[in-house]
């Protein structure tokens, strides 16, 4: 009897693995793609996902593609534009969603490092620091650009990809979406002890 249940409990594993979805799955540093192997996702995942991480500190330019499954918890982060810039810090996330076998295959879009420069009548605080998680020594002023609409303000740890934990304080423009979902969306770059705020811009 147990022999059977247990060989029971093994087919029915292998059909419920068979029925997961199937995705790409890969990271790379230093390169605006990846490429991996395809293996299934945890039952619970419906969407697979592709994306880049553009992190710049000054002249230092950071990138991180990775390809996967869809955490559940993180499908809120499909498709949005998630921008975090100073004068000297910037942060742009794309993630690409889609829920069939094997559709996050093909390149990933670059649209986090083609976002648009054009003045669009808002300011910001700005000032950034990765020596300190308390404050800048100085604050100006920043134009904000495209679909930044909002000011963010960020002081905590964090690591970029390959770098490590530094303490920062940030004041940009940020999207919309990078205030609502930027933090969750980060799958490269993490954040430890951390606060967030975002506020209404200045009308230029």
């Amino acid at each position: 009897m147990r022999v059977f249940l247990t060989a029971t409990a093994v087919l029915f594993a292998m059909i419920t693995r068979g029925n997961c979805l199937i995705c790409e799955q890969c990271s790379n540093m230093n390169t605006k793609s990846c490429s991996g192997f395809f293996a299934p996702c945890p039952y619970e995942a419906t969407h697979c996902v592709k994306g880049l991480e553009n992190s710049t500190v000054g002249s230092n330019v950071r990138l991180f593609a990775y390809k996967g499954c869809v955490n559940p918890a993180k499908q809120a982060t499909c498709g949005k534009e998630v921008i975090f810039r100073s004068s000297q810090m910037s942060l742009h996330i794309t993630r690409e969603c889609c829920d069939s076998d094997s559709c996050n295959s093909k390149n990933i879009k670059q649209a986090a490092l083609r976002s648009s420069q054009t003045p669009n009548g808002f300011k910001c605080s700005d000032c950034s620091t990765d020596q300190s998680s308390n404050g800048c020594a100085s604050v100006t002023e920043l134009q904000c650009q495209g679909n930044e609409n909002r000011c963010a303000s960020f002081m905590g740890t964090a690591s970029r990809p390959g770098d490590d934990v530094r303490r920062y304080t940030v004041l940009t423009c940020a999207t919309k979406d990078a205030c609502e979902v930027g933090i969750s969306s980060m799958e490269g770059t993490h954040v430890y002890n951390f606060n967030l705020e975002c506020s209404d811009p200045i009308i230029a």
